[in-house]
């Protein structure tokens, strides 16, 4: 971790899921004690996943050059990462989607989408989301159609046939890694000076909902995000929206038009006024 080759938020993870064998392995084997009992997590106060340098976020005026880029380099991706960038959907939630089938998730009449799987790291398919929590979303006009060319183009073979919305050149589940080249070729042709990877597009999502100006509730039903502190920790607010928002603050609370309130003398003369009332 001193190397930077592990998070320490990596670390607890890692010993929360031992603390949990061992303290089963204490109770089924009646050992004298539990070896991992008293092991303690590591500080993770000093450390940062998203920082000012890399928040793993695309500003608002950077986004359409980045899916342009990725339509222009590798037009097989762009409908996901448009569909992921919109909907700031987890790339886990979108590789198991079926377009067809005896259970579809797309549903191209009503023009929803339901996310109800999860693909992790490994080849099995969980029927549950991350959350646990399934989402229905009913997707624009727009977005339909972006799906819809994709799918009109997607090779005939294995991949026409699959039942999947983004299947592999083989027809069956991509890899979770698939889109990390992607990524980092149109970052290095845009020479982005920070790094974007495939999950950056969940981060994207909200801090363009934000600048949209759509309500929190809505954000949430839309990226699945359980909570608000969850939704908090994948938003990067931005210089230019703090100025806006400070700037609505004074507005509101008409700070100009107080400073130019006159009394004996004009602004001045106001000041010394008020000096005089407290030195009294």
């Amino acid at each position: 971790m001193k190397a930077s080759e592990l998070a320490p938020t990596t670390f607890n993870g890692w010993l929360a899921i031992l603390k949990v064998i061992t303290a089963a392995a204490n109770g089924d084997f009646e050992l004298d004690r539990d070896p991992a009992a008293d092991v303690t997590t590591l500080d993770t106060s000093t450390h940062h996943t998203y920082t000012e340098e890399q928040p793993n976020s695309l500003t608002v005026d950077e986004v359409p050059g980045f899916l342009a880029t990725m339509n222009r380099l590798y037009p097989q991706f762009f409908a996901m990462v448009a569909l992921g960038s919109a909907t700031g959907l987890r790339p886990s939630s979108m590789r198991p989607l079926r377009r067809k089938g005896p259970t579809p998730d797309v549903l191209r009449e009503e023009g929803v989408i339901l996310v109800r799987r999860s693909h992790g790291r490994k080849q099995e398919i969980m029927n549950t989301t991350k959350t646990k929590a399934h989402q229905r979303l009913a997707l624009p006009a727009d977005l339909m159609a972006i799906l819809r060319r994709h799918v009109e183009s997607l090779p005939p073979g294995k991949q026409q046939d699959s039942d999947l919305l983004f299947p592999s050149c083989l027809g069956g589940l991509q890899s979770p890694s698939t889109l990390d080249k992607p990524f980092q070729d149109v970052v290095d042709a845009l020479k982005l000076t920070k790094r974007i990877t495939p999950r950056g597009m969940r981060r994207t999502f909200q801090d363009i909902a934000r600048a949209a100006e759509i309500g929190d509730v809505v954000t949430r039903a839309v990226s699945g995000h359980a909570t608000e502190a969850m939704q908090q920790r994948y938003s990067t607010v931005a210089l230019e929206e703090m100025r806006k928002s400070i700037g609505k603050v004074i507005s509101m609370a008409k700070m100009k038009e107080a400073m130019a309130v006159t009394s004996h003398g004009g602004v001045q003369g106001g000041v010394h006024e008020a000096e005089k009332k407290m030195a009294s």
